[in-house]
């Protein structure tokens, strides 16, 4: 069987071959379509004092604060105003070695 690219033998065999093997993998797939969102109305919102205590004492976990200071925020601002710099230094470095102006 001689099958060239341009036959309609070779063309129906690769329809054949790639519709057996979709239908084996849409048998396979899944898909969250059918789940609902969350319906609760304070799913995100802030849990009380009693309700961390209870849930703690449930669950066996600590509730931890996880809020940035603002001294945190400066040595943070800090560090990447120093390795932004330091980026832009060796931008600047490399660019003269190159004889850029």
């Amino acid at each position: 069987m001689n099958l060239t690219k341009n036959s309609t033998k070779f063309n129906s065999l690769v329809r054949e071959l790639t519709h057996g093997l979709f239908k084996k993998k849409l048998k396979e797939m899944t898909s969250t379509a059918s789940i609902d969102g969350f319906e609760t109305p304070n799913a995100f919102g802030k849990t009380s004092k009693k309700k961390k205590k209870n849930l703690e004492k449930q669950t066996g976990y600590k509730f931890i604060d996880e809020d940035v200071s603002s001294s945190d925020m400066n040595k943070i601002k800090k560090e990447i105003r120093k390795e932004v710099s330091d980026i832009l230094f060796d931008i600047w470095v490399k660019r003269s070695s190159w004889g850029g102006k």
